[in-house]
């Protein structure tokens, strides 16, 4: 094992970030994330409760903007690749983009008095120049940073790993925060929603300039190799640790999401109480702390694969306990959120650094390196998994006939809403084990990698 980790540690480069560069990063992550869980999380309830607009819109909207991603999120990882600037290839658009996405994420909550058939124009004009492309814009080279501000391997999971658990965080304070302010200013108030929405936009505009202003951009394409199109695309359709990685994404994030989105019905109709969600989302919040600090301590023992079966096999445990548990006991349901936010927090880092190492591969098979375009295919499909999960739950909205006007649903709607809440969640973690089975770019496979890379530039 000792020699493993030195061989490993010989092949990686130098380090090349200060901790104050780790800082900002996280400090970025914390404006970046509090406006997009704003916008992703409460968009869909805005729509359906305030707005009221029909659930068949909603979903069409939602597979619309989807579509439309495919487009901008690749042209986006290109244009990104292609910048040339003095601050570097990223940081323009963290300091550009950003503060244009805050604008338009608060201006999505407001209600004009224009009728049904005007807001549904003004909500699909938002909701694509807001999530498509002012998002996308600001998105993809956020996370691209990470691959270029070091090549260092341990390094880069080291800023992943710190700013995973500050977007945890934020995350999770928002989702205390937000029910409180509902449940005190009015749940079916407007201006509830545009008011925390506002204090946002501007909160995350202040952490993009901070973050704009620490990072450094320290791995510098060579400028005398043109850009291609042809091996940035080579670099993901034939990628294969990519592609696997990102097929468990899928269900990593399909299971989050889902679970996040029903949270507001969940709590507002099966336990009858849309306060609960703070307390729910304080545990959530711990639980992906923790389980982003376990991920690090046991992918050094037993590897990121070896833990991504470990993490499935425990979180779909759990919610099919909970799914013959019910949601009439309150302690019971607490625990088991505790135990499935954990390993979903460990499921997220682990996905996330295991996709960082398929850029070194992704360059070791072409020679060019494409972090913006390997990161372009990781914003699609959570904005895909975002959709199809807003999608489930329009449809199981209009299924179960719930009517947003009743304080008490039927008991088929709450019965709906238990199963997607537990069981499905749990299957759909299940899948998401599936392509690791496949995945051969294990931690000495890397390693060999980064070594003949460095054998190439020192060659060259």
């Amino acid at each position: 094992m000792s020699a493993e980790i030195k061989t490993t540690t010989k092949t990686e480069e130098p380090k090349m970030c200060t901790r104050k560069e780790q800082i900002g990063h996280a400090l970025g992550v914390l404006g970046h994330d509090s406006a997009y869980t704003m916008w992703g999380t409460w968009m869909m309830p805005f729509m359906t409760d305030i707005l009221m607009l029909p659930a068949a819109f909603i979903g069409v909207l939602g597979t619309a903007g989807r579509f439309f991603d495919a487009f901008t999120d690749i042209s986006m990882g290109v244009i990104a690749d292609r910048t040339r600037s003095k601050w570097g290839r990223f940081r323009p658009w963290v300091l550009r983009a950003g503060p244009l996405f805050c604008l338009l994420m608060a201006l999505s909550f407001i209600k004009l008095p224009i009728g049904v058939t005007g807001l549904c124009a003004v909500a699909g004009i938002l909701y694509i120049l807001t999530g498509s492309i002012a998002f996308t814009a600001v998105d993809i080279p956020f996370w691209s940073l990470p691959a270029a501000m070091t090549s260092n391997t341990a390094e880069r999971s080291s800023i992943i790993g710190s700013t995973t658990t500050a977007s945890n965080l934020v995350t999770g304070l928002l989702g205390v925060v937000m029910p409180i302010i509902l449940a005190q200013f009015g749940t079916y108030e407007w201006t509830s929603y545009f008011y925390m929405a506002l204090i946002l936009a501007v909160f995350a505009s202040i952490m993009y300039f901070l973050c704009f202003k620490m990072v450094r951009e320290h791995v510098v394409p060579d400028d005398t190799e043109k850009f291609s199109l042809v091996l940035a695309l080579k670099n993901i359709f034939t990628n294969q640790p990519l592609l696997c990685v990102q097929i468990s994404n899928i269900f990593c994030l399909g299971g989050m999401v889902l679970r996040g989105y029903l949270l507001y019905y969940y709590c507002q109709y099966n336990l009858g109480n849309v306060a609960l969600m703070a307390p729910l989302s304080a545990i959530g919040t711990v639980g992906m702390v923790v389980g982003a600090i376990l991920f690090t301590l046991c992918a050094k023992r037993i590897g990121k694969k070896n833990c991504m079966f470990g993490i499935a096999t425990i979180y779909a445990a759990t919610n099919i306990a909970l799914y013959f548990i019910g949601w009439g006991n309150y302690a019971l349901l607490c625990v088991c959120a505790a135990i499935t936010t954990t390993t979903s927090g460990a499921a997220i880092v682990c996905v996330n650094a295991m996709m960082a190492d398929t850029i070194e591969y992704g360059e070791w098979k072409t020679g060019q390196r494409n972090e913006a375009m390997i990161t372009s295919t990781r914003c699609f499909v959570t904005k895909c998994v975002a959709a199809l999960a807003a999608l489930v739950v329009v449809a199981a909205i209009g299924m179960t006939g719930m009517n947003p006007e009743a304080a008490v649903q039927a008991p088929a709607v709450l019965s709906g809403f238990h199963l997607l809440y537990t069981l499905v969640n749990a299957c759909v973690m299940i899948l998401a084990v599936i392509p690791m089975f496949f995945y051969k770019l294990d931690e000495k496979r890397h390693a060999e990698i980064m070594e003949e890379l460095a054998a190439r530039k020192a060659k060259k």
